[in-house]
C-alpha cells in the first residue's frame, strides 16, 4: 500500500460578476417572489454575460488554482473537467481548456458526472496520484446554467434555480503528511435517470441537433421524486463513509455540500441533525451552478476560514444520473 496521500494544493474560483435577483427572474419566468424564495431559497444567482462561453469562467478559476497552490501550467500532468454546459458539444472542454492555458500535451478529458463532478473527479485523481502515474492533477467543474434556461411553464421550477460560475482543484501527491483524501465512495443508479435528463442533442431523439420544437433541448425534471432521492442518498452516504471509519457527525468540523436548493439542504441538515454552522451554505445568493457548486464552495470556505488545516471535513455530492458521492477530507 502506497504511503502517498492525496492532497488538495490549490483552489480556485470564478463568479461572473452580473447578479440577477428574483425580481429580474420574474421578468423571464412566469412565477413571483415568494414563490421562488420560498421553495428554493435563492435570492440572487450570477449569470455570465451574452458573449462569454464557459472557458470564460473555467480560465481565471484555473489561474485562481495555479496561484493558490504556488504552480505553473507546466506542472499540470493531468486535466479533468466536468460540465453539462460546455463551449460546444464536440470536442471535450478539456481539450480546449488546455489549449487556453498553454498546458503541455498532457491528457485532458471531460467526464459527466453531473452535480457529483467534483467528488468523481477526486476519486479519479486519488488513484493515478497513489500509484504514481501523476503528480499534480486539475480538477475543474464549470457551468454556465443561464444560457440553458427554459422561461417557459415546463422549465419553470428548475431555471429559477440556475447560476454560472466555476471552481478548480488540484490534487497532489504528498509523502509524510496527515493531510489529504481519507476516503472516497462514489455511487450511480441509471434506474433514476429521468429523474432529471435532456433529451437534445442526442441520438435517442431523430432530430438530434434540430432545433425545433420537436427537440426537446431543454433540462426536464421530476421535482418530487428528485427531491426524495437526492436527500436520502445524502444522508445515507453520509451516515455510511462515517461509519466506515468509526466516526460520527461530532468528529466532522467543516462539510461542503452541493447547493442544489434550500429544501434538500435542509432536509440533509436535518436528517443527519447536523450544526448549522459547520455547514458551507452559498445557494441563497448563487443559486444552483449545478456541478460548479462544490468547487466554488470549497474555494469560498477556504476564504472564508471555515476551511483551516487541521480539520476534518466532509464533501457531499448528488447529480442526476442519478449519482452521488462522499468524500473524508483531512485539511
Amino acid at each position: 500500500m502506497t504511503n502517498i496521500k492525496t492532497v488538495i494544493t490549490g483552489v480556485g474560483h470564478y463568479l461572473p460578476e452580473q447578479v440577477i435577483d428574483n425580481e429580474q427572474i420574474v421578468k423571464m419566468i412566469n412565477t413571483n417572489v415568494q414563490f421562488i424564495t420560498e421553495r428554493t431559497g435563492v435570492l440572487t444567482r450570477r449569470h455570465a454575460l451574452k458573449n462569454q462561453a464557459l472557458s470564460d469562467l473555467i480560465i481565471p478559476a484555473v489561474t485562481n488554482a495555479l496561484a493558490n497552490a504556488q504552480l505553473a501550467a507546466k506542472d499540470i500532468d493531468l486535466l479533468i473537467v466536468n460540465t453539462l454546459s460546455p463551449d460546444f458539444h464536440d470536442p471535450s472542454e478539456a481539450c480546449l481548456v488546455q489549449s487556453k492555458l498553454g498546458f503541455r500535451n498532457i491528457p485532458s478529458f471531460d467526464i459527466r458526472a453531473q452535480c457529483s463532478g467534483l467528488i468523481y473527479g477526486m476519486h479519479i485523481a486519488q488513484q493515478f496520484i497513489q500509484n504514481q502515474t501523476y503528480q499534480h492533477i486539475l480538477v475543474v467543474c464549470g457551468e454556465m446554467l443561464s444560457k440553458r434556461m427554459d422561461t417557459s411553464d415546463a422549465g419553470r421550477n428548475l431555471s429559477i434555480l440556475l447560476g454560472d460560475g466555476a471552481g478548480a482543484v488540484i490534487l497532489s501527491g504528498q509523502k509524510s503528511t496527515s493531510k489529504g483524501i481519507v476516503d472516497i465512495i462514489t455511487k450511480a443508479d441509471g434506474n433514476y435517470f429521468q429523474l432529471l435528463w435532456t433529451q437534445s442533442p442526442g441520438t435517442s431523439n431523430e432530430h438530434f441537433f434540430g432545433g425545433d420544437t420537436n427537440s426537446n433541448p431543454h433540462f426536464r425534471m421530476n421535482g418530487r421524486p428528485m427531491f426524495e432521492h437526492a436527500s436520502q442518498s445524502l444522508i445515507a452516504i453520509a451516515q455510511e463513509i462515517l461509519r466506515k471509519h468509526h466516526l460520527t457527525l461530532d468528529d466532522i468540523d467543516v462539510i461542503i455540500p452541493h447547493q442544489p436548493n434550500m429544501r434538500i439542504l435542509d432536509a440533509v441538515i436535518g436528517g443527519l441533525n447536523i450544526p448549522i454552522e459547520k455547514v458551507a451554505l452559498n445557494v441563497e445568493w448563487l443559486g444552483n451552478m449545478a456541478s460548479a457548486s462544490l468547487p466554488v464552495t470549497l474555494s469560498l470556505a477556504t476564504e472564508s476560514g471555515l476551511v483551516q488545516s487541521g480539520k476534518l471535513g466532509l464533501f457531499l455530492g448528488y447529480g442526476s444520473g442519478a449519482t452521488w458521492g462522499a468524500c473524508l477530507y483531512q485539511f
